[in-house]
């Protein structure tokens, strides 16, 4: 194998571990809040990192701020009545220590003997590699409702990672 060859393949494998990693990461937080292990979804952050989850509501705030909205009451109460989150597989853009992912979030409810699907968003995570981990800077969800916020935001990611200077 020339050297060429061979740098090319070590390349390719460190970008095959990166997105393996990040994906990981991002898959690992819904089970996290199903299980009620706040300060393990919580690490998931940097921690200066931020959780946008509502384009009206206050953003959580680093790796404490989002452990404590996953301990509140909010989110116990929706737990001891039956919750799943459910993450789609995401498309990843990495650009050396940093990387932009998108992918659908799914939040269903428990009502008497069935569950039903109670929110859909579009989710865009912004992540850095910290001490050789991966850790998300933003996550930032938005609703794939009738206000159009989420499908924009697919949308202008997308352009952004993938067709640039697109309008």
């Amino acid at each position: 194998m020339e050297r060429a060859e061979f740098e090319d393949l070590q390349i390719r494998l460190c970008r095959l571990e990166d997105t393996a990693a990040i994906t990981q990461l991002i898959l690992s937080y819904g089970p996290a809040a199903d299980a009620g292990l706040a300060s393990f979804a919580g690490r998931l952050w940097s921690e200066d990192g931020i959780y946008d989850w509502d384009a009206e509501g206050v953003a959580h705030q680093g790796c404490s701020g989002v452990a404590a909205m996953l301990e509140s009451e909010g989110h116990q109460g929706l737990m001891a009545r039956g919750v799943a989150h459910f993450g789609g597989s995401p498309v990843i853009d990495i650009d050396g220590d940093e990387a932009t992912a998108l992918n659908y979030s799914l939040i269903m409810r428990n009502e008497g003997d069935r569950f039903y699907l109670w929110r859909v968003s579009g989710v865009r995570w912004d992540l850095e590699r910290v001490d050789s981990l991966w850790r998300v800077r933003r996550r930032t969800n938005r609703l794939l409702d009738a206000s159009g916020v989420g499908s924009r935001m697919f949308r202008d990611t997308l352009q952004e990672l993938f067709e640039e200077g697109a309008t």
